[in-house]
């Protein structure tokens, strides 16, 4: 069966799995992105462990291509990073044609929030849906948007930077560069955030997310209000897309979408709130199905659709 490498580049850590066209994973590996971050590094680690895969898989057959997630703006037709805010040294830098050349496959690139929403659309819980909103909470927060069936990118690629929005016009600094991002009172670091600014925990030098969740289930009001307020605000920014895109899903995925039953009934309460009343009727709120592998699948789904001219070999 004819089968696709996949990959999926984080901040601190990547994975490459073989998918078969069925969208079954047939082998995976993982590996930390080299600590210098240096361009030619992470090309040659990437190379590395997907020659790794196909040593190992080849007496199945090779790969039809490669298709590649990255935390991202990307030029997907040129197979080029546009702006990388966690890795900046491959800024500019023509990464499908550098991995390509060397392992002699066509390799095609993707936004790896949109490689998520892509891949929930093809294999997860957003099967069937033709209009589809995807948030990704994490350490930040990203999106990926599928309108009439086809992924958003834009003209420039940045389409789905859903994590940018303004929720608070005067709010806290972003690293974009503006003030008050959704991604900055509802990822994890802004729960972190909000919890040291609270005062209401004593142990803030070891203190995440997930802890402060833990602390809400077991019924400490502090940590529900925190979740509680990241809802708040994550329901502003979807109310406004659910008014603008209409969707008939949207889909929460990322560390942080664990916490679903301490923000969920403040995100819920706000997109009622805000959206008009039949596109709120309509539009399904659902956890992802795929998890961590929501990018890799979509980076295959990618991959075994070809969006550039093959240009590696």
């Amino acid at each position: 069966m004819e089968s696709l490498l996949a990959a999926d580049l984080g901040g601190t850590n990547f994975r490459v799995a073989v998918i078969n066209a069925d969208g079954e994973i047939r082998m995976r590996r993982s590996r930390p992105v080299p600590l210098s971050k240096h361009r030619e590094e992470v090309v040659a680690a990437i190379v590395d462990l997907a020659s790794e895969c196909l040593s190992e898989f080849k007496p199945y057959g090779r790969p039809k291509a490669f298709g590649l997630a990255v935390p991202a703006v990307v030029d997907a037709v040129q197979g080029a990073i546009v702006s990388a805010p966690n890795l900046p040294e491959l800024d500019g830098y023509r990464v499908s044609d550098k991995v390509g050349e060397r392992l002699g496959v066509d390799v095609f690139l993707e936004n790896d929030a949109t490689a998520a929403c892509i891949g929930e659309n093809w294999k997860g819980v957003s099967q069937g849906y033709a209009n589809v909103i995807h948030v990704t909470i994490g350490t930040g927060v990203g999106g990926g948007i599928i309108i009439g069936n086809e992924p958003m990118r834009g003209a420039d690629g940045t389409a789905g930077e859903i994590g940018h929005i303004c929720v608070e016009p005067d709010g806290v600094k972003c690293g974009c560069g503006s003030n008050g991002c959704v991604e900055q009172y509802a990822s994890a670091r802004a729960i972190v955030r909000m919890a040291k600014e609270s005062g209401d925990f004593s142990d803030m030098q070891t203190i995440s997310s997930k802890r402060i969740y833990e602390r809400g289930q077991g019924g400490d009001e502090s940590a529900q209000q925190i979740f509680g307020a990241a809802g708040r605000y994550l329901g502003i920014a979807l109310g406004g897309l659910v008014n603008t895109l209409n969707p008939d899903a949207i889909v929460l995925g990322g560390g942080v979408a664990n916490g679903w039953d301490l923000f969920y009934p403040s995100l819920h309460r706000e997109l009622e709130y805000r959206a008009f009343q039949r596109p709120f009727e309509r539009v399904k709120l659902l956890r992802s199905a795929l998890g961590d592998d929501a990018g890799l699948f979509g980076a295959a789904r990618v991959a075994a659709n070809g969006l550039r001219a093959p240009t590696a070999g």
